[in-house]
């Protein structure tokens, strides 16, 4: 077969019978799926016996499933090319392939994971609703697994905003589970969203498939937020992935009666940041500009032995600031950063003096903080760096 290495790698993917670590051990031996695919028999050690026949198989079916994937504008992503997410690639066991409807490009800058339980109440649906609305306005894109509860909740508040949500699934791409959820991910496709498997197509979802997908939605992500679930989870297996790779866990905190609160109650116990609003999340998620903007550099020259001026004297002296602003700035921006230069504000605070709508309001302030301008402190407060 005449073929290119994803599509190589598509092959193998579906050979039913060759799990995860054969397929890594056979890779390495190979060096890549084209070489694995020219000559099977040299690999037999890596994939035995079983899993060999089982490539054999997959081989003679190739070239039928990569005309129907391509009929159906499956985009295929192997490990290590363009497109493939870096933060995944930094896990410890990183899909080989991935099978993506919409968006290929999946190198989003701020990734987050929402999970919690299929059996969401009206109190978990709302805030992850509410929540994703607002840190998709301010820029993240939403990771979820597009499971009935919790995961729709978190996609919708994507959308709500305009903004960008990834749905990992634990089946095939032509195998969606739950098949009631076709339309929210119609919706996600033409949102400029992303529909993503690692499961060759006809693969049906299974318990332990649900629990690998679920390293994917943590692996993709800077940190992983849990909104509501009992003790005994799928979610606390995201929650644990994220933990295990080093990224932020966040909670939904809950009633202490209420049975769906008792994961999210726990993970805060255990250290997982509380989150109450946007801010909360964004807050511990600011990435540092790779170069330190020539203004902050002066001020802290201007600064006698490198000490930052007192708040109160900011307050005084918002004259004293004038590095803050560039002469191409964004109106919005520049008047956020006028009206804290008096003082700490609220989310609601800036909103109502600003006069702009809440997703440009967290768009603007997602800005400054990345620029280093502003940081957010908890309860959705803003104050001048």
């Amino acid at each position: 077969m005449d073929m290119r290495e994803s599509e190589a790698m598509a092959v193998l993917v579906a050979a039913q019978g060759v799990g995860y670590a054969a397929r890594e051990a056979a890779l390495r031996a190979a060096g890549s799926a084209m070489a694995l695919l020219a000559e099977p028999k040299h690999y037999a050690k890596q994939l035995g016996e079983k899993g060999l026949s089982a490539l054999r198989r997959s081989m003679a079916d190739g070239q039928v499933m990569l005309d129907t994937l391509y009929a159906q504008d499956v985009h295929l992503i192997v490990r290590g090319s363009e497109g493939y997410p870096p933060l995944l690639a930094q896990t410890a066991r990183p899909p080989h392939l991935l099978f993506v409807l919409g968006k290929a490009d999946l190198c989003d800058r701020f990734p987050l994971a929402v999970v919690g339980t299929r059996r969401a109440g009206a109190y978990g649906l709302r805030h992850t609703r509410m929540l994703c609305r607002e840190l998709a306005g301010a820029g993240m894109c939403i990771v979820s697994g597009l499971a009935l509860g919790i995961d729709s909740a978190a996609h919708e508040g994507a959308l709500d905003a305009g903004g960008r949500t990834i749905a990992v699934l634990g089946g095939a791409l032509d195998r969606l589970y739950p098949a009631g959820n076709r339309g929210l991910m119609e919706r996600i496709l033409a949102g400029g969203g992303s529909v993503v498997s690692e499961y060759a197509p006809g693969f049906a979802p299974t318990r332990y498939s649900f629990l690998e997908r679920n390293r994917i939605i943590a692996g993709l992500s800077l940190g992983v937020m849990v909104t509501e679930a009992p003790a005994r989870s799928g979610a606390l297996s995201t929650a644990q992935r994220a933990l295990d790779e080093g990224r932020e866990v966040f909670a939904l905190p809950g009633d202490i009666d209420r049975e769906n609160s008792r994961l999210p109650n726990r993970l805060i116990a255990e250290g997982a940041h509380p989150v109450t609003c946007a801010g909360d999340v964004l807050s511990q998620l600011v990435i540092e500009p790779d170069r330190a903007p020539a203004h902050k550099k002066e001020k802290r020259k201007a600064s006698p032995a490198g000490k930052v001026p007192a708040p109160e004297k900011e307050k005084k002296e918002p004259a004293a600031q004038a590095s803050l602003f560039e002469a191409d700035m964004d109106p919005g921006e520049k008047k956020i950063l006028e009206l804290l230069l008096y003082g700490d504000l609220d989310f609601d605070q800036l909103c109502e003096r600003t006069g702009m709508e809440s997703d440009e309001l967290g768009a603007a302030l997602m800005m400054l903080e990345l620029e280093g301008k502003i940081l957010a402190l908890p309860g959705c407060v803003y104050r001048i760096c």
